[in-house]
């Protein structure tokens, strides 16, 4: 059965301001696809209008061949009968519940749907058991949120979503609240949970690193707008807009928006006689653990970020070598 979401000509407008203009996307089933740019993109806004939290001004978002909403027959489908899970930024857990009533509280609403109307009482405990375990939390069932720290009050927020079998998981900036070294953890963690589970998800986040590491797709926005969807290999190697290439990683620019290379392609011998050699000056160094950080000013006036095994001196001037098929041209 076809799973994939579809979503076409979808768009919000709030206060006059429109937050997300007429927008088209498929999320393939069994993908981990994100939602990457600046605050105020329209990222959230776009989850929010998928997950049924907000009504769309126009277009249609169809999971296979059912419709969840449609402007033009004026369907719209209630969140909770979307059979979807959703975490959240906040971990958005209810503080008077114990661990396990709010991974059971997914379940419990879904009975008054369609999503979970086979799960009876009896069956409830065991499902919800096996969520915790899955996320290692077994033996906590019993506590409450503010007995966890923040790393497991997210798990639990992952459990409760993975717990109805949703055939799509929403994810809104799951790790920001969490500490540099936790949500690196978290990202591998739970990364590799959506994998085992085979689930769909579609994540959200402003962070590059987590969206280029976890990701099958990354949807780059700006604006209310889509400026590229594609592989994270594609996105960086092959920016199709100026701003993809500027928030995705360092760019150097050759004197215009539409030729750029990477500072890790910068060779500071010549390897190769195509090779393009540019006289560079020598501006900042930063030690960043495992090689230095070189700003340089070239001869066109533009500074650019180069990388190296030793530190430069500030003022040297030198030359570095770039190879042809490590120049990227955007097309006009």
């Amino acid at each position: 059965m076809n799973q994939d979401l579809y979503i076409h000509g979808l768009s919000k407008t709030f206060s006059q301001i429109t937050a997300l203009h007429e927008t088209n996307l498929v999320v393939r089933r069994g993908k981990f696809t994100t939602l990457l740019g600046p605050s105020g993109c329209g990222k959230t806004t776009l989850l929010r209008l998928i997950a049924g939290l907000e009504i769309p001004d126009t277009g249609t978002i169809m999971m296979g061949e059912e419709i969840l909403f449609s402007a033009e027959r004026k369907k719209d489908i209630p969140a909770h009968l979307r059979h979807f899970g959703m975490v959240f930024q906040d971990f958005a857990l209810w503080p008077h519940m114990t661990v396990f009533e709010n991974v059971a509280f997914g379940l419990r609403a879904g009975k008054r749907g369609k999503g979970f109307a086979s799960v009876r009482d009896k069956e409830l405990r065991t499902v919800v058991l096996e969520a915790l375990d899955m996320v290692r939390l077994s033996g906590m069932e019993d506590r409450y949120p503010h007995q966890l720290s923040g790393g497991q009050q997210q798990r639990v927020a992952f459990a409760r979503a993975v717990a109805i079998r949703p055939r799509l998981v929403l994810f809104d900036e799951p790790l920001s609240a969490l500490d540099a070294v936790l949500r690196e953890e978290m990202r591998i963690e739970m990364l590799s949970l959506v994998r085992d589970l085979g689930l769909t998800a579609l994540y959200v986040t402003h962070d590059q690193i987590e969206a280029m590491s976890m990701s099958d797709e990354v949807v780059v926005m700006k604006s209310g707008h889509i400026l590229q969807t594609g592989t994270p290999e594609v996105i960086y190697g092959c920016p199709a807009h100026p701003e993809v290439a500027r928030f995705i990683g360092k760019s150097n620019w050759l004197g215009s928006e539409r030729a750029l290379f990477r500072p890790e392609h910068v060779r500071w011998e010549q390897e190769q006689a195509d090779q393009h050699a540019f006289t560079v000056e020598i501006l900042h160094v930063s030690y960043v653990g495992d090689r230095y950080e070189i700003r340089i000013l070239a001869e066109n006036g533009e500074q650019w970020t180069a990388y190296h095994s030793i530190r430069l001196p500030i003022g040297q001037q030198m030359h570095i070598w770039v190879s042809p098929q490590h120049i990227h041209q955007l097309e006009a």
